[in-house]
């Protein structure tokens, strides 16, 4: 049997090393602990673990000397270095080429992904054949579910100790605005808190701490000439750390989620450019999503690798290493290889763009950047990240070519259906709603020129994009095709990298061209008038098929004290918030609609009106936990009201379904807001409503 890999966790955090342990137990690993560097030295006499993990700042003794210490008899154990901020690039040399260390990775981290992390790196390093005794009938890797309890186990248990850890930091802080002595004791609690919250799901606590941490320093380093509001600001990061961890605890079973499957994940944002950096994230946070920034290719490379990304924005022109070489290194990282990456760049030359395409880059953005436009190739990105992979039709007559195409197409995820004959196809067009046509030229009884000249002429399917295929390969073929309205075209046979390759990029452009025209740009969800046309097709199926079919017309509370009150910049904020919830919380089927102003739509077909009142319910009490921030540091919250509709009770017809949500959103209105009017259920008020507002600053 083969040998069991031992990894030791030397943290002098409990919570952390429970965390951590349980997902590397799950995965296989012999977990030895240790909360000191003492006790890790005395682990290392009778054990010969394959990897160490080494957090920065250990009860007693900075984890770098602690790994300078053993590299003096020890040159070959692979070591991870985890710290909860970036030091500086001297202090990343040191610890890469002077001692060895083959990863520095940053807290919080996502205990799933830095565990793949863990896994590429005993893989890719030759096993020691005396690292670890034989170990007989040793206990096979957890199964996923016995994982998730674990640690749901575990953030539950960590959620209600939070509250007591809070406490015990203000001890400590009050001790040390006595004391300058005890400073140091009270940077350890936070540091602790900065580097675990995160990991169980309390990233804003995370922050806070460690927005304290930093302070503390500070007052540690000159306790004689302690600047005006140091005590203020540290207090009042405490307060809204305790506020952050009652609302996330109040949504533990979302924060478990986040922990345990695949999220959108975090934003990487590389430039060494300071200012460029907190400009990029002051964009990317408006518009509520999680930014992490580098101002190096080493701090990216490291933070990237424990971590979970939706995207790299990398600036073409780094001082260390260019954007380029990076792109490629952050693909080259487990589970990144197909990691969605922008340049940027002040330089406009076609040289650079085409580079930019070479090492995978998805978009260009100039440089000094634009809000609008950062913010619109972001949410580009994240969206074709998220989208299905396409629905391609086939009109293909010869079934050996036929096979072999919906082979090549279902491989890469793509939905495939085939018809034979031109008769089949106004049908499977109404009913299968294609992104794409492959179209074969020879058919039987007719051309596909023809074909696709008919379709040319139709209003609906003048934009479908149609990719021709032939044996013909002569010129004036290729030309008529053209004319025809094709919008590409290969030969038979085909090879398999260029019909791939073809498919995406007509995918890709009719993609990006339906979203641009029925997409509003600051929510994200659909205009009315292509959401009419789609709510059209879905209720000719429910009729066709007698299924059901649910609709909510959703408001945000008091939306105009919100402009008035902070500004349309923060109104805006609002909107593309709740839009995000809407496109994240429901199925890609579903429909979301920005309706006008500050209403939305959201349709389930097939489900009925009980299902859409409770997962609807659920977004809009997210909704009512969110903080936004105004620009002078002032929060507020929102609330929202909803009226559902259901087909066939109240109504067959779009028009009908609309008018019967729109009723009962205003008798929602009515009985205090923040609830859900549907058919026979009311959605209980648990909170006031209204927005809510606490000056934090």
């Amino acid at each position: 049997m083969m040998e069991e890999q031992c990894i030791l966790l030397l943290d002098g955090d409990t919570e952390f090393r429970a965390l951590l342990g349980a997902v590397l137990n799950a995965r296989g690993y012999r977990v030895l602990e240790a909360a000191s560097a003492q006790a890790a030295t005395t682990v290392l006499l009778t054990e010969s673990p394959d990897l160490v993990i080494v957090d920065g700042l250990l009860p007693d003794l900075p984890g770098v000397e602690w790994i300078e210490s053993i590299r003096q008899g020890d040159a070959e154990t692979l070591i991870v270095y985890l710290s909860a901020f970036w030091r500086d690039l001297a202090t990343f040399q040191r610890l890469t080429q002077e001692l060895g260390v083959s990863l520095v990775a940053y807290k919080p981290l996502d205990p799933l992904v830095f565990a793949e992390t863990i896994g590429r790196l005993l893989k890719l390093e030759p096993r020691r054949t005396d690292s670890v005794p034989p170990t007989v009938g040793s206990a096979p890797a957890e199964p996923p579910d016995t994982l998730r309890a674990r640690m749901a186990q575990l953030r539950e248990a960590y959620t209600l100790e939070l509250p007591g850890k809070l406490d015990e930091l203000e001890a400590r802080i009050d001790e040390a605005r006595q004391r300058p002595d005890a400073a140091k004791q009270a940077a350890s609690s936070a540091h602790r808190l900065r580097g675990t919250a995160g990991a169980y799901g309390f990233k804003l606590v995370g922050v806070l701490a460690g927005k304290i941490e930093d302070l503390l320093s500070e007052y540690q380093s000159s306790p004689l000439r302690v600047r005006r509001n140091l005590w203020t600001e540290i207090s009042r990061a405490l307060e809204d750390a305790r506020l952050a961890a009652r609302s996330q605890g109040s949504t533990s079973r979302v924060g478990l989620q986040s922990m345990d499957t695949v999220s959108a994940g975090t934003i990487l944002f590389v430039d060494d450019d300071a200012d460029v950096r907190r400009t990029a994230k002051l964009f990317l946070r408006k518009q509520l999503l999680d930014v992490c920034v580098a101002g190096s290719a080493p701090e990216a490379l490291h933070k990237a690798a424990s971590i979970k990304l939706a995207a790299a924005i990398v600036d073409v022109h780094l001082k260390e290493r260019s954007g380029f070489d990076l792109c490629r290194e952050l693909r080259e990282l487990p589970g990144k290889e197909n990691l969605p990456l922008v340049l940027m760049s002040g330089d406009q030359r076609l040289e650079t763009r085409v580079a930019a395409t070479q090492v995978g880059a998805s978009l260009f953005i100039e440089k000094p950047l634009r809000e609008d436009v950062l913010s619109l190739a972001v949410q580009q990105i994240v969206d074709e990240t998220s989208a299905r992979h396409g629905r391609v039709l086939l009109l293909e007559d010869d079934p050996d070519f036929a096979k072999h195409a919906e082979l090549l197409l279902q491989a890469n995820d793509i939905d495939t259906r085939a018809i034979v004959t031109p008769a089949e196809l106004p049908s499977a067009l109404e009913e299968f709603r294609p992104d794409l046509l492959l179209l074969d030229i020879d058919l039987p009884n007719t051309s596909g020129v023809d074909v696709c000249k008919a379709l040319r002429m139709s209003v609906q399917w003048q934009t479908l994009p149609i990719l021709m295929i032939t044996a013909h390969v002569d010129d004036d073929m290729r030309i008529e095709a053209f004319r025809s309205g094709a919008n590409d075209f290969i030969s038979k046979p085909v090879l398999e990298e260029e019909f791939n390759a073809r498919v995406d990029m007509q995918l890709m452009h009719a993609r990006l061209l339906q979203e641009r025209a029925e997409r509003d740009p600051l929510s994200g969800l659909m205009l009315r008038r292509p959401f009419l046309e789609a709510l059209e097709q879905r209720l000719s199926e429910a009729h066709r098929n007698e299924t059901p079919l649910a609709l909510a017309l959703i408001d945000i509370d008091h939306f105009k004290q919100v402009n008035d009150g902070f500004g349309h910049t923060y109104g805006d904020t609002v909107i593309a918030g709740l839009g995000r919830l809407l496109r994240q919380r429901f199925r890609h089927e579903d429909l979301r609609c920005r309706w006008g102003g500050e209403e939305f739509i959201v349709v389930l077909p097939g489900q009925k009106a009980e299902l859409l009142e409770r997962a609807l319910g659920r977004v809009l009490k997210e909704l009512s936990e969110m903080r936004f921030e105004a620009s002078d540091r002032t929060t507020f919250s929102v609330t929202a009201s909803a009226g559902v509709a259901a087909r066939p009770d109240d109504g067959l017809s779009a028009e009908a379904l609309i008018r019967r949500a729109d009723r009962r959103l205003y008798q929602a209105k009515s009985n205090g807001r923040n609830r859900i009017v549907g058919p026979s259920s009311h959605y209980p008020d648990e909170s006031r409503s209204g927005f809510r507002k606490q000056h934090i600053a």
